[in-house]
């Protein structure tokens, strides 16, 4: 390499430099907007905007913010108190799942029986629509033999008054 040529390498930071090297500048230089973006992450939104708004302390000389502690405890706190309920939620919900499951098979039952009661009163109907035929026919028998009878009583009544006279 000829004087030059170091002199122009010198001056370009990325000249001549491996791979490892280029990405270690990347990231100095990527630094202080990463910083400034971490606390998106925290959930801290003002104080994200105030970082991003305020003067850069890289290029300033100004020492960095100080870091602003964020309390999580009432949100670990609400979410132990989701969970928890969340827990009992499923649990009602197995026991309704149970009951609903009681309820059905009963109904089944029931279902079945009504269906059984139906069929017997359907057999029964029809057994006292035989026995009525019957008692039916065997009226009108004894009708007719009654007839019958009370024309032979008249004829030999008749007969007794012809034979008596």
């Amino acid at each position: 390499m000829s004087a030059a040529n170091l002199t122009a390498a010198a001056d370009d930071p990325y000249a001549a430099k491996s791979g490892f090297q280029r990405v270690v500048n990347a990231v100095r230089t990527t630094l202080p907007l990463v910083q400034r973006l971490l606390p998106l992450l925290d959930g801290n939104f003002a104080t994200t905007l105030s970082a991003l708004m305020g003067p850069h302390s890289g290029l300033n000389g100004h020492p960095p913010p100080a870091q602003v502690h964020v309390d999580l405890e009432p949100i670990e706190r609400g979410l132990t108190d989701l969970r928890t309920s969340h827990r009992d939620l499923r649990g009602q919900v197995q026991e309704q799942l149970g009951t609903l499951k009681r309820v059905e098979d009963q109904l089944e039952r029931v279902r079945e029986a009504t269906d059984r009661n139906t069929l017997e009163q359907q057999e029964l109907v029809e057994d006292l629509r035989s026995v009525g035929n019957r008692i039916s026919t065997f009226a009108v028998v004894g009708v007719i033999l009654l007839a019958v009878s009370l024309g032979l009583n008249i004829y030999f009544l008749v007969q007794l008054q012809h034979i008596l006279r």
